[in-house]
């Protein structure tokens, strides 16, 4: 171990003036807890995003091709350029509406998506979210599935009948009335989303093509990769096969907005916890510029008896580095613990119905410790230069000139 950082943990340890060890505990704890707090501060970010990431996988397509002009009928003739992409698991035409549902006085407004049962099992898995009922009476005429919520506030169960009004109306004598259709609750979903809960009914792809006087046509296709997270890869695939009139989007794309809100978010709050650890590094400053002062005859024998200015100033740099790499340590260890915990028991209970997940998952990442490892020692590390320029500056003859 070089002398100077001997020297450096002599001094940072000498209990004979009990205010210095005080400031030094005092700058040790601050930074600990400026680090622990940056820590689960990008943990809560990250956790948030990820786990609303998880629900809109959960609950939408990775990908989904729109026709911009026309009714989308020629989708068939896609099919065997799908096949072709290894990337792609599995596809399916799908109608997606908005309608009203009423049950005597009950009137809701909620959005239809109208697919092919066996389909649906393999990219949706909707059937694995029921909470009653049976997923295969949905292949029987006028059944289908409905988000918990809606059911709750149509006061229905499974078998129970109620009415869904179509907005495109059929022309009569008498002007444009609504299409009604009485259907029967084959099932009940709980995706865990308030925002698909109470909104989702499901019915078979011929019945919704029916009742919105389709012709035939879609609204779209819908695609399950492999790999979720390959989504931007395979819609340039697509691309270069599907053109205008044609629209290709990512679960990313018609998430965007959100996602770049919530990066946003989490930088920003990134900077803000930082001013903690900032803060903490003033009090590294005050303490080193003490130390230099109560050491000034300690100096001046160091450099009577050969040491340079560049020895003395990396004693004290040392002195400031020690307080930075130990509390940084220290405060990743307890934000570390702090996460875990957190996250394995779901301490953090949210309302579904406010931010579409139950509990607040806490995640973080190698790329998260070492930003905050790096920017707590950075900081720390500019804080004890000006400390250490000055106390290296020192000229012995007028230090020791009155000893």
């Amino acid at each position: 171990m070089p002398l100077y950082i001997k020297i450096a943990l002599r001094h940072l340890f000498s209990l004979r003036s009990k205010a210095l060890s005080f400031m030094t505990v005092i700058s040790f704890v601050g930074i600990t807890v400026g680090v622990s707090a940056l820590l689960i501060t990008l943990a809560v970010m990250s956790g948030f995003q990820w786990g609303l990431k998880e629900k809109i996988l959960e609950t939408s397509p990775h990908i989904v091709i729109f026709k911009m002009t026309g009714p989308f009928i020629e989708y068939k003739s896609l099919y065997e350029y799908f096949s072709s992409i290894k990337d792609i698991q599995d596809y399916q035409p799908f109608i997606y509406s908005q309608a009203l549902a009423s049950k005597g006085a009950n009137v809701k407004s909620v959005n239809i998506r109208g697919v092919d049962p066996e389909k649906d099992k393999k990219i949706m898995k909707v059937n694995q979210k029921i909470i009653a009922g049976n997923y295969d009476d949905l292949k029987k005429e006028n059944h289908v599935l409905v988000g918990k919520d809606v059911a709750v506030f149509l006061d229905v169960w499974v078998g129970d009948s109620f009415r869904i009004m179509s907005p495109f109306g059929r022309k009569t004598p008498l002007g444009y009335l609504p299409k009604i259709k009485k259907v029967y609750v084959a099932g009940i979903v709980d995706f865990g989303m308030y925002e698909y809960d109470s909104t989702y009914i499901q019915m078979k792809l011929e019945e919704s093509q029916k009742f919105f006087d389709m012709k035939g046509a879609v609204t779209g296709i819908q695609i399950r990769l492999k790999d979720p997270y390959r989504a931007n890869v395979v819609k340039k695939q697509l691309e270069k096969y599907i053109s205008y009139p044609y629209l290709v989007r990512t679960w990313m794309d018609l998430n965007k907005s959100l996602f770049q809100a919530l990066q946003l978010e989490k930088l920003a709050m990134f900077l803000v916890i930082a001013l903690i650890v900032l803060v903490a590094s003033f009090n590294v400053s005050s303490l080193l510029i003490t130390k230099a002062r109560e050491k000034r005859k300690d100096i001046a024998i160091l450099k009577t008896i050969g040491a340079d200015n560049g020895f003395i100033l990396k004693t004290f740099l040392w002195q400031g580095m020690l307080i930075g790499i130990s509390g940084t340590i220290f405060g990743t260890l307890l934000g570390y613990t702090v996460i875990y915990f957190a996250d394995t028991y779901q301490l953090v209970k949210l309302n579904p119905e406010v931010y579409m997940i139950d509990y607040l998952p806490l995640k973080t990442s190698i790329f998260d410790i070492g930003s905050v490892f790096v920017s707590s020692l950075g900081i720390c590390f500019l804080s004890s230069i000006l400390p250490a320029y000055f106390a290296s500056r020192d000229i012995p003859a007028e230090v020791l000139r009155y000893e």
